[in-house]
């Protein structure tokens, strides 16, 4: 096989060889995908070629040209693109369709010009190479009329204050076309020029000088330390290989193998974020997801121009990664939700073959039978459809049987912070499906959100993170990846982020504990628990030390809760903590009826107008919070519920229990609508509670039970009560009636090591997290011990093994 590859190679190689053109025939004309594929984009292409052949002057003429700046007998420059907000150029995130319209004009002729290149390689019809060489010799004689941009040391040449996004969606597409076409320009192939309005010689030296630029631009720009040097890898890799010049050829192609700038990080550092099988690009779900495919595909690429170089061998942990999206999802199949990431998504199955391909030319069985698994399951069950000419290049039949998906009960995302916990219904629906989250931590397109969860139930995120919308608006910088959007604790009123990325930089959620570990099937098909910690110390006035106990309990087939055990206390004096929790719906009901609120429309707007700049934000963002309503001092449990009565599928609640403490305060409010939501929730304000403890929040934590149910049935909990030791407390007493059960269960949620003894209940605990089930009789029915060393019931006496956890069911 490797006999069709190496660096001395006559054109094309970047993509495909001459070598391979009979197989990639044979496969267009036998197999229905390839031919579908192909007979698509031969169609499309068609018909640009035939409206340029009728007037190929006005054709090439559509490009955004800018006349007004014409020199005599020369051709003009573009029109550059770039956006402006208050006389000041920002890069190109919120750009208007206007001011977007150059740019799509280029970015569209120039695909022309590549699929006309890709047809020409597999028909070796002239037409089409005429077409292509055409239009990429009008591009590089006006792109060159432009003067590359210094601006931050970011600037391009058609896009003179981002020319990070100018590689992107423009550099990387000019070395394909003249990859595809050089036979044809080998053999003195013409092109049409406008200015002279008849057909030339294509100059290459000058189509060099620019794949050259497009090269240094991704060296020598932009920055490192993020997906930038990923995302603009692919300019650099296509121009490097666009060289004729071997040793320069060489030499550029080291930026990406091996040699680092101050502006670009190579393959050898990029690997470094995937120290172990399974680690994952360390930004959010879309981003690390995009990354890992983008270096799986270069090094395709390279081992394919240069297979004694094994990249897949050398960095097969980056193979590794290229499926983990689809293990970070809920019972509905929607990604959770951390950072800037998205709701919805999948692995790059794309990615997946071309890491196949690399596993199996590098002798990797494992990764070969991994990967190849994943996408016949994927064929199979018609998630995934090959569609791009890269697939008739590249792949061909899976040797691999179709694996079994199969999610674990717990998983976590370490780079985030996150543990989760899944228990998904033998009913196989997703709607009795259970899943929650906890997590939060520093790293690009993070947000500042401190220890932050997501509640799933009746299959739907109900407990949400606000998610985000277009980047540096208001909302999105002072609310949306600030404290305030998130289900966390926001310490006296001051919790921020500092440093680091975009100044949003906060401590790693730690974990203290979990039940079950990451791959085992857990000691309990009901229960399984995680207690994390969080250090949160950004700017001067929080300084608090948190923990969190969350743990998912599952009552029968289609029921189950969650606890939540916020545990807050701060060093400094007259501390305050305020527990937020977020959940689509029409609103909130509390059904105290001694439970008085007042307006408030003050009470949390003392930043609304404070400074605001690229690093400087309105913490913690709860000004966005609209009609205010706080009660007076209140100690007693509390009952309330979330409404959401909207859904196509049908209305679903969020039930939840609060057990009273002194100096607590209740405010609810209207948040900003939750981007991503279900319709109408997407556009509608998404009610949120806040429960102020005036005081330390930690030997009396906040202590909330979350009970998700639908139309079609009634909540199970019936009561709620807190244990409590010499006005400590211990953990919860909970009635429940599943079906014709009546269930009683303990649950026991301490912080690690601690000792809970009641004489009253015969009950003794030295550990993290235990429940105990009885049924209405007082018959115990099971013990489940996340994490403890020794547990006396009454009777029962039961000391833990090494992992410290137990289940049995009487």
């Amino acid at each position: 096989m490797q006999n069709m590859y190496g660096q001395n190679s006559e054109r094309p190689f970047i993509l495909v060889t001459s070598e391979e053109r009979k197989n990639i025939l044979n496969k267009i004309e036998k197999q229905d995908w390839a031919s579908e594929i192909y007979n698509k984009l031969l169609s499309k292409t068609n018909k640009e070629v035939d409206v340029f052949y009728k007037n190929p002057e006005k054709y090439i003429k559509q490009l955004p040209f800018n006349w007004r700046k014409q020199k005599a007998n020369s051709f003009p420059p573009f029109y550059e693109t770039d956006h402006v907000e208050n006389g000041v150029h920002l890069n190109l995130d919120n750009a208007t369709d206007e001011e977007w319209e150059p740019a799509e004009l280029l970015i569209k002729y120039l695909q022309v010009a590549l699929d006309c290149g890709m047809v020409y390689y597999i028909t070796e019809d002239e037409k089409y190479a005429y077409v292509a060489s055409s239009i990429l010799y009008a591009f590089v004689k006006s792109v060159q009329k432009s003067k590359l941009s210094d601006w931050h040391g970011r600037g391009g040449w058609l896009f003179p204050y981002d020319g990070f996004r100018e590689v992107r969606v423009i550099g990387y597409k000019v070395p394909l076309i003249y990859d595809f076409i050089a036979p044809y320009l080998n053999k003195n192939g013409l092109c049409f020029d406008i200015i002279k309005k008849k057909d030339v010689d294509f100059s290459k030296d000058e189509l060099q000088h620019v794949c050259r630029t497009y090269a240094d631009i991704t060296i020598n720009y932009g920055h490192t330390g993020s997906n930038h040097s990923v995302l603009e890898a692919p300019s650099l890799v296509y121009n490097a290989l666009a060289m004729d010049d071997i040793a320069e050829r060489e030499k550029l192609l080291s930026y990406f193998l091996t040699e680092n700038t101050e502006n670009q990080d190579a393959l050898n550092v990029m690997a470094q974020n995937y120290k172990n099988k399974g680690d994952i690009w360390p930004e959010t779900s879309q981003y690390l997801n995009h990354s890992t495919a983008i270096i799986a595909r270069l090094m395709l690429v390279v081992n394919r121009y240069k297979p004694e170089l094994q990249l897949g061998k050398k960095y097969s942990n980056i193979l590794f990664a290229l499926p983990r999206l689809d293990y970070f999802v809920y019972p509905n199949g929607e990604i959770i939700r951390w950072g800037d990431g998205h709701r919805r998504g999948r692995a790059p199955y794309e990615a997946c073959e071309d890491g196949y391909i690399l596993a199996k030319m590098d002798g990797l069985t494992g990764i070969k039978e991994r990967l190849g698994g994943v996408i016949s399951r994927v064929m199979a069950n018609s998630e995934y459809h090959r569609s791009d000419m890269e697939s008739i290049f590249w792949y061909n039949d899976i040797d691999e049987k179709p694996e079994e998906f199969k999610l674990s009960r717990t998983d976590r995302v370490y780079h985030a912070g996150i543990v989760m916990q899944r228990n998904l219904s033998e009913t196989l629906k997703p709607e009795d499906g259970l899943m929650c989250f906890v997590g939060g931590a520093h790293m690009i397109h993070g947000h500042a959100e401190g220890m932050n969860i997501e509640l799933y139930g009746e299959g739907q995120v109900l407990g949400v993170d606000n998610g985000r919308g277009r980047y540096a608006q208001d909302i999105h910088e002072n609310y949306s990846r600030i404290f305030a959007a998130h289900n966390t604790v926001i310490v006296n009123g001051s919790s921020q982020g500092e440093g680091k990325w975009a100044n949003l930089g906060i401590n790693t959620v730690k974990l203290i504990s979990m039940e079950p570990k990451v791959g085992a099937e857990g000691v309990s098909p009901y229960n399984s628990f995680s207690q994390t910690s969080f250090e949160d110390t950004g700017g001067e006035k929080a300084e608090a030390k948190q923990e969190r106990t969350l743990a998912l309990i599952r009552t029968s087939p289609t029921t189950g809760y969650y606890v939540d055990v916020f545990r807050s206390k701060s060093k400094l004096p007259n501390e305050y903590h305020d527990y937020l929790y977020h959940n689509i719906g029409d609103d909130l009901v509390f059904e105290n009826s001694d439970l008085q609120f007042n307006a408030t429309p003050n009470r949390y707007m003392a930043n609304a107008n404070s400074k605001w700049d690229r690093r400087t934000f309105r913490n913690p963002g709860w000004h966005f919070f609209k009609d205010l309503k706080t009660s007076n001092l209140y100690g007693d449990d509390v009952k309330a519920i979330f409404n959401t009565e909207q859904l196509i599928k049908g209305s679903i609640y969020m039930q939840l229990y609060i057990p009273g403490f002194k100096n607590r305060e209740f405010t609810k409010v209207k948040a900003p609508h939750t981007f991503e939501a279900p319709k109408p929730y997407d556009a509608l304000p998404t009610p949120t509670l806040v429960i102020r403890n005036n005081g330390p929040a930690w030997e009396n934590p906040f202590v909330v039970v979350y009970e998700p149910f639908n139309e079609n049935e009634k909540p199970t909990i019936k009561s709620v009560e807190k244990l409590e030791e010499n006005g400590i407390y211990k953990g919860l007493k909970i009635e429940s009636a599943v079906s014709s059960n009546n269930l009683i269960q303990y649950i026991i949620t301490q912080s690690k090591d601690a000792i809970f003894s009641s004489e009253a209940l015969e009950l003794y605990f030295k550990g993290t997290f235990a429940i105990i089930t009885l049924n209405e009789k007082q018959e115990l029915q099971n013990i489940y011990i996340g994490e403890g060393e020794n547990l006396i019931f009454k009777n029962e006496v039961i000391t833990t093994n090494n992992d410290k956890s137990f289940f049995k069911a009487y």
